[in-house]
């Protein structure tokens, strides 16, 4: 009897497991597709990279949904929301962003997974996500930092500058 439970709630596990490794495959695109920034996985992620669900219809439901569908997809948005904010507050930006992505796939969404992913974003050097996420996060409500687009873009514009400056030495220094 207690291998039998056992063997149930592996398989149950595994199949958890194998259900969101393959949304984490289907999600990403190749870079001949087209489809915008595919970003470089950070030294710690074990090769594995993200990908930004930037459209409802990357993630549109093709078969008509049951209400006890619709129940599953939002216990799952709500799960994958908890994974992205115990990460975001042990500083695991990487798994912010994924479990985020996975989250955004279920179709919805709040202010504070936007903001949270943008953080992360920019926290691995992937700025382009980042100002995506900080919009998305101003544009769906977010309060608590009213100001946090502003300056990530006053940030933006002092690392250009910076970059900038370091390229003018670079080239003084070559000429000398």
């Amino acid at each position: 009897m207690k291998n039998l439970f056992l063997s149930v709630l592996v398989a149950a596990f595994a199949t958890e497991a194998a259900a969101q490794e393959s949304h984490y495959h289907r999600s990403l695109r190749s870079q001949d597709e087209g489809y915008g920034l595919i970003v470089e996985a950070p030294a710690n992620s074990n090769g594995m990279m993200w990908s930004r669900v930037r459209d409802i219809d990357d993630v549109a439901i093709t078969a008509p949904e049951t209400h006890a569908d619709s129940i599953a997809r939002r216990a799952a948005f709500i799960r994958f929301c908890e994974q992205a904010y115990d990460a975001y507050e042990k500083k695991d930006y990487y798994h912010t962003i994924t479990f985020g992505d996975s989250a955004l796939s279920k179709r919805y969404h709040t202010p504070d997974l936007y903001y949270f992913m943008a953080v992360s974003f920019e926290q691995l050097g992937d700025y382009k996500d980042a100002e995506w996420g900080y919009k998305m996060a101003m544009r769906s409500g977010y309060q608590k930092e009213p100001a946090a687009y502003a300056d990530f873009k006053e940030r933006m514009k002092a690392r250009k500058a910076e970059q900038k400056r370091l390229r003018r030495e670079a080239k003084r220094k070559k000429q000398r």
